[in-house]
């Protein structure tokens, strides 16, 4: 005698589960925003304080604030895109996670 197996239901995320997961996702997308306007802060100051005090090397130190400019937006960016990555393989996780522990009916 073999008894036969219910075939599992599919369920998707719950509705908290997929809220969670576009609130991060948001977070997310605000912190690479941060990221940028503190980029162009930085670039505006060095443009600022180069026209404002009229330095003899205020080109040099123009080109400083371009440079830790530059480097916000690139770390914002990598790190933008890190977090998503990883986002998007803990949400394809956390699905398959639902569909293999799903109740028998």
């Amino acid at each position: 005698m073999t008894a036969d197996k219910p075939t599992p239901t599919r369920t998707k995320l719950s509705l908290t589960d997929e809220l969670a997961v576009e609130r991060t996702r948001l977070a997310n997308e605000r912190t690479l925003l941060a990221y940028i306007r503190s980029s162009l802060y930085f670039s505006i100051a060095g443009l600022t304080l180069n026209s404002f005090f009229q330095l003899e090397l205020g080109w040099l130190l123009e080109l400083a604030f371009w440079v830790v400019a530059i480097g916000i937006l690139i770390s914002g960016i990598i790190r933008y895109r890190r977090v998503a990555k990883k986002l998007n393989i803990s949400a394809f996780a956390q699905k398959r996670w639902h569909l293999l522990m799903e109740e028998e009916v």
